[in-house]
Order: structure tokens, then C-alpha cells, then sequence
């Protein structure tokens, strides 16, 4: 027989339509005052946190004024300058705007930096403190190897307010001290120029001044007598620069190929001077067959010994000599 077990009773969930919310806002003077009474309350906590964050701003400062800047021991004692250069401790000083009475640390170190490095003659420049009252200044200046000359733009050449540029062909202004390091350095005579081929304290955009440039960083780095090192170069053309030597002698480069014209130079000179001939002009250009002008007859000099037998170009360069 089966189980009867009771039926569950279940209900229906009723379904409740177009239910709405009903907000109800009170108000009344008191329940208004209330409100503006923790306003206030929360204003004044707020106005005592400023005051109190301010009393400690200007309690920091005037500690900090009196530990550092009032201090007399942090008053600028000494500006340590190194350079490789020229600049004086007073351009510093000039350019920098430094107040030589000043607190160190109201020195603005980035200020002088960029001042020193906008410099033309320039490179780098790190400066920093060294407490209690050192300035340190590490400055690396352009080398100068030439002066420019160039009239169509100004450059008087070698002058105290001429233009100087480094092997690179970096120009840039004599001033200060220079002149006292400058003052021999060949002269590179630019007859033709754009007033954009020379920006100051940017290597020169003129073709024919970076190969000029060159030929005296080969003569530089060649065993080459003083009296026969260039005293002044000109651009005479696209394809030829004169050099007028020390001695008073010309010769005649091409624009490239310098190696090989500088070692011609010096061995042709070397000839002359044991044979005690005078060199007046000497062509360069030609790989062979050099032109060579001479400045009075040779002088005949008896050897003490028998001449010993000669390589060609030794008698390709006799014959030149011999030839007049």
C-alpha cells in the first residue's frame, strides 16, 4: 500500500507592478543650522591645518636660512676654474653672472653651466659645489689651429677680434687671452663665402676650408721644418690652395691627396737645402715631373766622397733640381 505522505502548501509570489520609491526630504530650521554649525566646524579644522603646515614652511625656512644661507661659513670663498683653455677666472665671473659676495647655495649651478657652454669656444662644462665655500668649474675649450680670413664677411684674419677655428672646423670669436695663444697660427684666406658657411660655435659648412684644414693637420703630423710649415693658405680655386710657408717660399696643393704632396714637399726640400738651392714655388699638384722654381743659380759644392749610386726617384728628383 502506498505511502500517503502530506502535500507541501507552496504560495505564489504575489507579482507587485508599477512599484514606486517615494523620497521624502526633510527640512526645518534647526536640522539647517545644524548643517552650517559642522560646516564651520569643518572649515576651522581645515584653516588650522593650513595655518599650522605654514607655521612649519616658515619655521623650515628661516632654520634652513640661518643653518645655510645666513651662514658666513657657506659664503663663496673660491672658484676652483680648470680648463685646458684660455678663459680668465673674471670672463667666468662676467659671463656667469656670479655674485662673487653670495651664499653658495644661492648660486644657481645649472645657470652657470649653460652660460659658460653657450660659448662659442666651448665644449663642456660641469659645474658643482664643494662645501663649505667652493665653486668648482671643469671647462673643456675649443684648440685653435687657424685663423679665418675672409673680407666678404668681415674676418679680419689675424687680429684680437678675428675669427679662429679649431681641426674640425669649429669657428669661433678671439676674445680674452686668446690672442696671446694665437697670434702665429696660419691664416686660411677664404676669398669667396655665404654668410651660412661660418656659424659660430658650429664646424664650417665651406667644402674648401675643411680640406684646407686637412693639409695643415698633415703638415702638423709630418716631420716638416718650422721655417717651411704654411704662414698663410688660400683658396685659390675649387681644385688648388696656395701656401705661402714661413721662409717666404710658395707652393701649389690640390685639394686632395695631401699625403703624398706633403711628403713630395718636404723630400724636394730636403734636396734644395743640401744642394743650397732656394725654393721659391713648387707645383705639388703632378704625381711626377714636379715643377720647381728656383730663386738664384745653383752653387756647386765638391763632394768630399764618391756619390753613391741613386734610386730613380732620387734622380727623378736631381733632375728637377738640375734642371735649371
Amino acid at each position: 500500500m502506498a505511502r500517503i505522505f502530506p502535500r507541501k502548501k507552496t504560495t505564489r509570489a504575489t507579482r507587485r507592478e508599477g512599484l514606486q520609491k517615494l523620497h521624502i526630504k526633510v527640512t526645518s530650521p534647526r536640522i539647517v543650522m545644524f548643517q552650517i554649525r559642522s560646516g564651520i566646524l569643518k572649515g576651522m579644522k581645515f584653516v588650522v591645518i593650513l595655518a599650522m603646515l605654514a607655521l612649519i614652511g616658515f619655521g623650515g625656512y628661516k632654520g634652513i636660512q640661518h643653518l645655510f644661507l645666513g651662514n658666513e661659513k657657506y659664503r663663496l670663498q673660491e672658484i676652483d676654474l680648470q680648463t685646458n683653455g684660455h678663459l680668465t677666472h673674471a670672463r667666468v665671473v662676467d659671463v656667469a653672472h656670479i655674485d662673487l659676495n653670495g651664499n653658495i647655495f644661492t648660486i644657481d649651478t645649472h645657470h652657470v653651466r649653460d652660460s659658460l657652454q653657450a660659448l662659442p669656444e666651448v665644449t663642456r662644462c660641469k659645474v658643482e659645489r664643494r662645501l663649505p665655500g667652493t665653486l668648482k668649474i671643469h671647462i673643456t675649450e675649443r684648440v685653435p689651429v687657424v685663423w679665418i680670413k675672409c673680407p666678404p664677411l668681415g674676418f679680419p684674419g689675424r687680429s684680437n677680434n678675428g675669427v679662429l677655428a679649431d681641426e674640425k672646423g669649429v669657428t669661433f670669436p678671439c676674445e680674452g687671452t686668446l690672442w696671446d695663444s694665437s697670434r702665429d697660427l696660419p691664416v686660411v684666406v677664404v676669398p669667396v663665402a655665404k654668410s651660412d658657411n661660418f656659424n659660430h660655435g658650429h664646424k664650417s659648412t665651406h667644402p674648401d676650408v675643411i680640406r684646407a684644414l686637412n693639409l695643415i693637420k698633415t703638415f702638423n703630423t709630418a716631420n716638416v721644418r718650422a721655417e717651411w710649415m704654411p704662414e698663410r693658405l688660400i683658396l685659390v680655386n675649387n681644385y688648388s690652395i696656395k701656401v705661402i710657408c714661413n721662409d717666404g717660399s710658395h707652393a701649389t696643393f690640390g685639394m686632395h691627396d695631401h699625403d703624398r704632396q706633403v711628403a713630395d714637399f718636404i723630400t724636394i726640400h730636403e734636396h734644395s737645402l743640401r744642394a743650397h738651392r732656394k725654393i721659391t714655388h713648387i707645383n705639388l699638384i703632378p704625381h711626377k715631373n714636379i715643377p720647381v722654381v728656383f730663386a738664384d743659380d745653383p752653387v756647386l759644392v765638391r763632394p768630399k766622397h764618391k756619390p753613391a749610386p741613386v734610386s730613380p726617384r732620387d734622380r727623378e728628383l736631381q733632375s728637377i733640381l738640375d734642371r735649371n
